[in-house]
């Protein structure tokens, strides 16, 4: 019994590895690659993610159908930006089995935001703050508040202010994702905008955080 918990510790950690460098793959593809192949890059992530998955079939063993596998391969299949629907089914199936997975909510609502349901995403990053906070449900939250459909002016600067509010709570959690602090920047410049640059509500989310920010780390390329 010893010998199969550790077997199946070994096979989810090299499953986790193998996740992990395809999303190295991905995000620090341009340290191995030139500018001039930037048309093929989501070709050679597509390529990256069949080869990442085949490896994955090759050692997944005896934990196949475990909620980490599957949010696993969920995730692996969440790496391009179109959206799956083998991905939503995966992740879907590995939170029922694990609610309190809260990468697998995270994964969940970015495949739905690629999807285009952005009140599901909704759901899944704010389903995923019921269980642990955590810095990635609240930058992605940030984002899709500015998305939501609203009925008002009113309830759409209301959900602008709330993005304010989860990006900022995103910064204190590590002041140096600069990650974070781009989030936190748009949200600041869509409240600027959404409240018809009225002082009198802008003026309380200030901007004073950014003078720590300039001090401390650079501003990211990408977000």
């Amino acid at each position: 019994m010893a010998d199969e918990e550790e077997e199946g510790k070994q096979i989810l950690q090299k499953l986790q590895e193998l996740v992990d460098q395809l999303y190295s793959f991905r995000d620090c593809y341009f340290e191995t690659h030139s500018v001039e192949d930037a048309g093929r890059k989501q070709q050679d992530v597509r390529e990256e993610m069949e080869k990442t998955l085949q490896q994955m079939k090759e050692v997944v063993g005896s934990v196949q159908g475990k909620a980490q596998v599957l949010m696993l391969t969920g995730k692996a299949l969440n790496v391009t930006p179109d959206y799956s629907p083998k991905a939503e089914e995966l992740l879907s199936k590995a939170v029922k089995l694990e609610p309190k997975l809260v990468e697998a909510w995270n994964q969940l609502g970015e495949v739905y935001w690629k999807k285009g349901d952005v009140a599901a995403a909704h759901t899944c990053f704010s389903g995923a703050l019921t269980h642990c906070k955590n810095k990635v449900s609240l930058q992605n939250l940030s984002m899709v508040l500015r998305q939501l459909r609203t009925d008002s002016g009113d309830e759409h600067s209301r959900h602008v202010m709330d993005s304010v509010r989860q990006a900022k709570l995103a910064v204190q959690m590590d002041v140096l994702d600069g990650r974070s602090w781009y989030i936190l920047g748009n949200a600041y410049l869509s409240l600027y905008f959404n409240t018809g640059q009225n002082p009198k509500i802008s003026q309380p989310f200030g901007f004073t955080e950014f003078s720590t920010r300039e001090r401390t780390i650079p501003f990211p390329v990408s977000a």
